[in-house]
């Protein structure tokens, strides 16, 4: 009969297992160019009907090569995401400050 105490070092041997099969799976969807609407959507944070919204506007450039699967290149994605960006005060009063130097010295 197994123990009790190995019973309980294998359940925590199939967590670290389950855990890291996890981690790398999300290291390797960080290096891909290429994604699925399921990669994107869990690479941006944003769920799949929205990635799907935004293919199908056209908001958002993807590739289609089998005419059934959709491909959105990760520069398309973060150019996307990083777009309609707004500055802090803080730059802002920064931008104000430097082209206040730049006119007063012409």
């Amino acid at each position: 009969m197994i123990s009790k105490v190995i019973l309980k070092e294998v359940k925590l041997l199939k967590r670290e297992i389950t855990f890291l099969k996890k981690e790398i799976k999300q290291r390797n969807l960080y290096r891909k160019r290429l994604l699925t609407i399921g990669e994107a959507s869990k690479l941006s944070g944003v769920s799949k009907s929205y990635i799907q919204k935004l293919t199908a506007s056209k908001t958002i450039p993807y590739s289609k090569p089998t005419g059934k699967l959709i491909y959105i290149q990760r520069k398309d994605l973060y150019h996307f995401l990083s777009s309609n960006y707004i500055s802090s005060n803080e730059e802002i009063d920064s931008r104000v400050a430097d082209f206040i130097i730049n006119t007063t010295r012409k």
